[in-house]
């Protein structure tokens, strides 16, 4: 177990759904070796919550883009009627989150997120069933959840 307690985000839509079993056993480990979780995504948070539970999925806290940018009074109303979250909030709203708390390494499958992020970015492909992080490192994510683990740990250290 490493003694640097890491912070790790991770998506929900496109990450953690495409893999339950997986990353509901990543997210047990993380947190039994002193890590925690963030599931940063795009929300409304109380219907994430209802899903991790429902999947038991653990974590240490949600981040819901859509409830951030309504907090922050940026939700429009469409012609329609319908909610929409502009654009220039939803795009932000992750790299913005991952800055201010000091996360890690963020986990997601959306690169138009990846020009705002100065955490460490890991963009996820189901296709391949790897991530490439932003510095050019590339996790193969069909090694076990531990072995991902330790080297988040290690490469968190240099």
């Amino acid at each position: 177990m490493t003694s640097h307690k890491l912070k790790i985000g991770l998506d929900y839509h496109g990450v953690i759904d495409c893999k339950l079993s997986y990353f509901a056993d990543f997210c047990a480990l993380a947190r039994h070796r002193g890590h925690l979780i963030y599931i940063i995504t795009g929300g409304p948070m109380f219907k994430v919550r209802q899903l991790l539970t429902k999947q038991g999925i653990e974590y240490d806290f949600i981040f819901a883009i859509s409830d951030y940018c309504q907090a922050l009074g940026e939700i429009e109303q469409d012609l329609s009627g319908d909610l929409v979250v502009p654009e220039h909030c939803w795009n932000k709203a992750k790299a913005d989150f991952c800055r201010r708390n000091h996360i890690n390494f963020h986990i997601d499958d959306s690169k138009e997120y990846l020009r705002w992020f100065s955490t460490p970015f890991c963009l996820y492909d189901q296709a391949s069933n790897t991530c490439t992080i932003s510095q050019g490192l590339r996790l193969d994510l069909s090694h076990s959840p531990e072995d991902i683990i330790k080297y988040l740990e290690n490469i968190a250290l240099l």
